[in-house]
């Protein structure tokens, strides 16, 4: 996937309709209704990001360009995910090599295309472009996620469970 220069993220960047639709507010999913449900204001807006992304990378789609919002809400990740950063670096370079295979390459150039998505140094792991490749994932996961969802969700509770059932359809 070549990447236009300009185009590239630092940070994590969402689908730019996400914030609308999971209902963010004051820093949480869900924020807009009040409800007795327990888990309300319990997931923080990386959840959504990640659930993209993992229907994203899972599924092999990525989203586009236009799809992303304008602007970084993270530039590493939040603390309960720190630990998941080199398997999450790993999902894409899987997701990457799979997409690769199906050209004809050599092992020189998939170890090339590898190394232009990793950095080490970053808190990430990943470089600019493999940090905007990522954004791509989580953005077609988004699509998938919407498409498949019905109606808009309401509340944590109802969204982990549907979501569950559509990596389950999806995924296996």
């Amino acid at each position: 996937m070549t990447i236009d220069q300009n185009a590239r993220a630092r940070g994590f960047v969402l689908h730019k309709e996400a914030r609308i639709y999971f209902d963010y507010v004051d820093q949480r999913m869900f924020g807009r209704k009040k409800s007795s449900d327990a888990a309300r204001g319990s997931l923080i807006l990386f959840d959504a990001y990640y659930a993209g992304l993992m229907l994203g990378l899972s599924c092999r789609k990525t989203g586009t360009n236009e799809m992303l919002d304008g602007t970084n809400f993270l530039a590493s990740y939040p603390n309960e995910y720190e630990p998941y950063r080199e398997y999450i670096a790993g999902m894409l370079v899987d997701a990457e090599v799979t997409a690769l295979h199906s050209e004809d390459y050599s092992e020189q150039q998939l170890e090339r295309s590898i190394s232009k998505l990793l950095q080490v140094a970053s808190p990430t792991r990943l470089s600019a472009e493999g940090m905007h490749i990522l954004n791509l994932y989580a953005a077609g996961g988004f699509e998938l996620l919407r498409s498949r969802m019905g109606p808009k969700p309401s509340d944590p509770s109802n969204f982990l469970i549907r979501y569950q059932g559509i990596l389950k359809s999806e995924i296996g």
